[in-house]
């Protein structure tokens, strides 16, 4: 895992396994600012202060024994932040939700390219018919933000039985598709 997009799918799927009804992905990339911020928070479950104090440890699980996945998502981006000679950060609170972030320099050699963030979200999006999910994507000169709330509001009560036709997909799939400016000249 070697692209921002996976990281962050990865703290996303997290947050849908702590059953979050909500879940935030914020993507800051600013060059003027030397600075990369991400944040992954969700109203889930939450963690016990012993449990998000082990989070980040690759070998510590909440898993049952029968389980074969191991949550290696948050070691990882942790490790990536400090690799890229920036700071973590894991607030939890038990019934009230989880907050991941993530801030290193911009201008950090060892920082992964961002790869198709668009496509996870989308995976995201269309794969949780039950779950909102804001997104919002800033450079220093645009920004793209989706919120599935108004959509879902829009949709009336029929939301959940349109999510998965083609024509909803297709229309989210290029909604979440970031289009930055293109240069005038």
């Amino acid at each position: 895992m070697y692209e921002l997009s996976l990281f962050i799918l990865d703290l996303a799927q997290n947050s849908l396994t702590a059953n979050a009804s909500l879940v935030t992905i914020r993507l800051l990339e600013s060059a003027a600012l030397n600075r990369v911020f991400v944040a992954v928070a969700d109203n889930g479950c939450g963690m016990s202060p012993e449990i998000a104090e082990r989070a980040t440890d690759p070998f510590m699980t909440t898993k049952a024994p029968r389980q074969k996945k191991i949550g290696l998502g948050l070691p990882f981006f942790k490790q990536l932040v400090e690799m890229c000679g920036g700071s973590f950060r894991l607030v939890s609170r038990p019934g009230r939700g989880t907050i991941v972030r993530g801030t290193y320099p911009f201008t950090n050699v060892d920082q992964p390219p961002v790869g198709d963030l668009d496509e996870s979200i989308f995976a995201l999006v269309a794969g949780n018919p039950d779950v909102d999910f804001r997104y919002t994507r800033r450079t220093d000169s645009w920004q793209q933000v989706f919120d599935t709330r108004p959509v879902k509001e829009a949709l009336g009560p029929d939301a959940r039985a349109l999510w998965q036709s083609v024509e909803i997909l297709d229309w989210l799939r290029e909604t979440i598709r970031a289009r930055e400016p293109r240069d005038q000249n």
